[in-house]
């Protein structure tokens, strides 16, 4: 991303005063236009298809453009590319233009060139995948944006679930919402067994944990730019609410964990290969659906900050 691009990512650039309560008018059924450029509800609740653009061989892509992506991204939640808009060899060039990507591989996700990493269903049996979650969210920065490139697609099943967490808060009515505003919970990137499986050394894991301690986070977080709340807990990482007994600490995270997954609030992403997707790792919540059986998946990942 530019840096001349970087004063235009305000909140005052995006939407803001969004209903508290999740009713029609929060919903999207018809297509945007920006020159060339045409973008599709995904579903009504989250996803947006970019149909028009094409990073060009040669040269940049005009700031203004580049503004309008940006700016649809923290509307629709993700964006979905079509094959032959991103060069296979591109894919790095293309998360340049929502920010700056950076290496954020494991022993079963490695670097596949430059500041990206892979994600080979060949290698990577954590499982973890598919357990909702918001990617990093055990650490004190979780990075704004993801990205994927789909180099290989099984022909049927290996989708992506998709969950809106603001759309999602606003299903809570307001007055609960309010007391989960003022509720802290501990994530845990071990919780689930993400870093165990993906380290089974056992110094490697010691060297990860220290790395990556439980953090305290809170419950409902509110979205830097666009300034709405989202549900932030996630069942990947979530331990515990604090200052409440076990049971209630249980069944406050299993009541959000429900809303989270209300099929109001969800879509699932079939990929297709040459395909991107780029989503913002703070208003979405994603999990992966492991029924592609032997097929092969490897997608290339970008972090984005």
């Amino acid at each position: 991303m530019s840096a001349n691009l970087q004063h235009l990512h305000r909140p005052a650039d995006t939407e803001t005063h969004q209903p508290r309560v999740l009713g029609p008018e929060s919903f999207r059924y018809e297509p945007e236009f920006f020159q060339d450029i045409r973008i599709t509800p995904y579903s009504p609740a989250v996803g947006g298809i970019v149909e028009g653009f094409a990073i060009p061989a040669s040269g940049e892509v005009p700031e203004v453009v580049q503004r309008h992506l940006y700016r649809s991204l923290l509307k629709y939640g993700f964006l979905s590319f079509a094959p032959g808009s991103i060069a296979p060899g591109g894919f790095e060039r293309f998360a340049h233009l929502f920010g700056s990507p950076r290496f954020a591989g494991n022993p079963q996700a490695p670097r596949a060139g430059g500041e990206t990493n892979a994600i080979d269903s060949a290698r990577k049996k954590t499982r973890t995948n598919y357990i909702w979650h918001i990617d990093q969210a055990y650490r004190e920065r979780p990075q704004k944006f993801t990205a994927l490139y789909a180099h290989k697609a099984p022909g049927f099943g290996g989708g992506t679930v998709f969950s809106n967490a603001t759309a999602a808060y606003r299903l809570i009515d307001p007055k609960f919402a309010d007391y989960l505003d003022t509720l802290t919970i501990i994530h845990n990137g071990d919780q689930m067994g993400l870093l165990s499986m993906s380290y089974p050394d056992p110094e490697r894991l010691i060297e990860a944990r220290l790395q990556a301690p439980p953090l305290e986070v809170p419950l409902v977080r509110v979205h830097p730019e666009t300034g709405d709340k989202q549900l932030f807990a996630c069942e990947l990482y979530a331990q515990r609410v604090l200052g409440v007994p076990r049971l209630v600490s249980d069944s406050l995270l299993n009541i959000v964990f429900e809303f989270l997954r209300s099929p109001e609030v969800c879509t699932e992403y079939r990929w297709q290969e040459g395909a991107a997707l780029i989503w913002d790792n703070r208003i979405v919540q994603h999990r992966g659906v492991f029924n592609y059986g032997g097929q092969h998946r490897l997608l290339q990942r970008a972090v984005i900050d």
